[in-house]
């Protein structure tokens, strides 16, 4: 359609001329030669059309046209006609930005004429172009006109792009600039892989669009055009796209275009923007060198050696362990615990009033007090897996449908600023742009399925007991490892498109992993008033909403807003702890002590000295972290979402920490099992959490920012940083749950009444 019109206004050209001819306009006719500048001097009333021989080249020419004098309300129009298309400019060039009311003139011009017979040069065998040897020809015709009444001096040139066909492992250089596009043309052979990868550098912070488009003419390459058109994304400092060749059989045009401004590549456009942002526009006389490399992907054997190798190392994890585990619970520290009939009854009555003071006010509370209701809690426990099962199920269904839907967005589209991959390890396949970060989840499935397999062997061997042991219930091992699979699903789905708007797909389930662990300790010592999984999921909804809130618009009146609200849920939470839940019956208690006493030193005497120093330790870290939190948003160091999971799982590890030592200062023994898995789940988060600092993408800048951080493969050619930490993560979380339930086996065998609690 855009040829057509062309045409036409180079039809209408022509006739102008023609008409004119006769009433004084004079048009200067010129023989002119490739790879020689000419100089031609213009005005209202004289007009110039350069005649050039027909061509035999089999590289394209660029028309390089610029002036010095020419006035930018009266450009010089410029129509260049070949044997099938029509391309026309002025003289200067006028680009918009983005600013609506700025538009930038360019008075230095380049255009590259797509070959009048590339279908040929392509398809050279195809019968319906040619039956012999391959014979090529170009022809051009340039005709230059203006409106303005003084002369004017245009200087043209068309030279051949001798290195316009393109080979792989081969470095190339372009200079383009907003009015001097370039593309350049790559034919796959036979001796290519079917999936290659386009890498790309530039020396400087210019914003540019680099795509990918199929090899027929015409070429878009314009900044208004050139997204209507194959696969295309926004490049700063580094970019890479990989491509298939089932996509593009034959070949396809590598096509550069400098935007007129940053505005598409800098913070003025990221989902947090910096304090110090980048220029908004840039000068007319930008210019940016790109040097990029075409290079072969992977083959299909190495999917299958990476899949496959993936598969049988978890599996030949997830066995070994789970054979290990089974002598452990057969022979282990637990296997000291005397079997005798079991007789689980709960106490029906409840705590009457002088029970409650009497916990409250009693030094040392130990878990007879608080463990009266085995089969309630129980039943209490496996509710955390039905909760855990129906909330992944509803979760699970709308997302998955999401990112397959953003999947075929990018696919149709070809727009790959939608996703945040990294991009220089990417490999395609099942119809997804990034299938090896998909993949990778695999860990985090097949390693949940082991540990529930691991918990039912142990619920088969150790019966829930009473009066002995900390209360056995594994209802939240049950949803910690169903949790692990969930990860993986979702994490997986947010692999599919990483972006902004499905951050909190790859987040949800660490956070419930991160609170059911916590619940999971505090429930060893205090069953009867531990957190139902009604309330206990009501705050990880509410820690998801708010998490939602944070990344959509993480304004400082957001963060204010948690800072506060959490500040206010943890002196609460802290009441209820202290006061093992009776924090009505406790404030009573202080209040008759303040009525005796006044207010004296010994009023605000706490009586269970350890249990309020950590109380007032873990205080000072929660705040400690709030105020990282200020601090990080001050400073854009990361986002609301990545800052709420890390608050969590702070809370995880001192909470673990405290737990173990206090085990210690008790003279508690720490099981030999609880000490391996707990050693093998450091070293495990030790070696992850340096793969993922090391951060491939980020999604909070700009796509063309992102891409900055991109890295190559490390592991078997298919992994990056990023798919490493799934595969040494998910053994970290298995550890870190299996020391959780060897962590109380010292004391299978001792009586609860002298099991202290804290």
């Amino acid at each position: 359609m855009k040829n057509v019109w062309v045409f036409a206004s180079f039809l209408t050209l022509l006739k102008i001329i023609l008409v004119n001819g006769q009433t004084g306009l004079e048009v200067n006719r010129i023989r002119a030669n490739y790879e020689e500048v000419q100089n031609i001097s213009l005005n209202l009333y004289n007009e110039s059309v350069l005649i050039y021989p027909s061509s035999s080249a089999i590289n394209p020419y660029r028309v390089k046209a610029w002036s010095d004098d020419v006035k930018a309300d009266l450009p010089v129009l410029l129509v260049v006609k070949q044997a099938t298309q029509v391309t026309s400019w002025t003289v200067p060039e006028m680009i918009e930005t983005t600013q609506s009311d700025k538009i930038l003139r360019f008075y230095n011009t380049t255009k590259t004429m797509c070959h009048d017979n590339m279908d040929k040069i392509v398809n050279p065998t195809n019968p319906s172009f040619s039956v012999g040897p391959l014979v090529v020809s170009q022809t051009f015709l340039v005709a230059l006109s203006t409106s303005s009444l003084d002369n004017v001096t245009v200087h043209v040139v068309l030279e051949e792009d001798t290195n316009f066909y393109l080979k792989r492992n081969v470095n190339y250089s372009v200079n383009i600039s907003p009015s001097e596009p370039g593309y350049k043309c790559f034919l796959f052979d036979k001796n290519a892989s079917d999936t290659i990868v386009i890498e790309v550098d530039s020396l400087d912070d210019g914003c540019l669009i680099v795509s990918v488009q199929d090899s027929r003419c015409p070429v878009l390459d314009t900044n208004k055009d050139v997204k209507y058109e194959g696969t295309y994304q926004t490049v700063t400092r580094k970019g890479a796209i990989t491509i298939t060749k089932r996509k593009y059989p034959l070949g396809f045009f590598l096509v550069f275009v400098a935007r007129p401004d940053n505005y598409k590549c800098s913070q003025e456009n990221s989902i947090i923007p910096q304090v110090q942002r980048m220029s908004y526009v840039l000068e007319n006389n930008i210019s940016t060198t790109i040097t990029f490399l075409i290079r072969d992907s992977i083959s299909v054997k190495d999917y299958l050696i990476a899949c496959i190798g993936t598969m049988m190392m978890v599996a030949i994890f997830g066995i070994t362990l789970t054979g290990i585990i089974f002598v452990l619970n057969r022979f282990g520290t637990i296997s000291k615990m005397k079997d005798g009939p079991i007789k689980v009854k709960d106490v029906i009555e409840p705590l009457t009033i002088e029970e409650k003071r009497k916990i409250v006010l009693s030094e040392e509370v130990t878990v007879n007090m608080l463990a009266k209701y085995p089969g309630r809690i129980k039943q209490r426990s496996f509710n955390y897996f039905s909760h855990t099962a129906s909330i992944a199920l509803f979760y699970s269904i709308p997302v998955i449908q999401l990112v397959v839907t953003y999947q075929r967005m990018v696919n149709v589209s070809g727009n790959q600023d939608l996703c945040y991959y990294n991009f220089m390890c990417t490999h395609p396949a099942l119809g997804f742009s990034d299938f090896n970060h998909i993949y990778s989840n695999i860990a985090y499935m097949l390693i949940g399925l082991f540990f529930l397999i691991a918990v039912l062997d142990r619920q088969h061997r150790i019966k829930i007991t009473k009066d002995k042991g900390i209360p056995v219930h594994y209802g939240l091992f049950y949803a910690m490892g169903l949790a692990l699979t969930i990860e993986g699903i979702l994490s997986g789905c947010y692999h599919i498109c990483p972006s902004q708007s499905n951050y909190q797909f790859d987040t949800s389930f660490m956070y419930v992993m991160a609170v059911l662990m916590m619940v999971k300790l505090y429930q060893n010592r205090h069953p009867d008033i531990n957190a139902t999984a009604y309330s206990t999921f009501t705050v990880v909804g509410f820690a998801i909403f708010i998490a939602m809130i944070g990344i959509l618009n993480g304004s400082l009146f957001i963060w204010i807003a948690f800072l506060v609200s959490y500040a206010i849920l943890i002196m609460v939470l802290s009441l209820k702890i202290y006061y093992f839940n009776m924090v009505v019956v406790g404030v009573q208690q202080f209040y008759s002590k303040y009525q005796q006493a006044g207010l004296c030193l010994d009023t605000f005497h706490p009586i269970r000295k350890g249990r309020f120093i950590i109380l007032c330790l873990a205080n000072l870290a929660n705040f400690a972290i709030l105020g990282m939190g200020i601090y990080i948003y001050m400073n854009n160091v990361t986002d609301f979402g990545t800052f709420l999971l890390g608050l969590l799982l702070a809370n995880t590890v001192l909470h673990t920490s405290f737990y173990t030592v206090m085990k210690l200062i008790h003279k508690e023994k720490i099981s030999y099992e609880a000490i391996i898995f707990g050693a093998c789940g450091m070293a495990c988060w030790i070696t992850s959490g340096i793969f993922f600092l090391d951060a491939a993408t980020l999604w909070t800048v700009t796509p063309a920012e992102s891409r900055q951080w991109n890295q190559g493969c490390i592991f078997l050619g298919f992994y990056d940083k990023h798919d490493v930490w799934h595969l040494l993560s998910a053994p970290a979380l298995y550890f870190t749950f299996l020391y959780l339930m060897y962590l109380d086996d010292d004391l299978c065998d001792k009586p609860q009444n002298q099991i202290p609690v804290f």
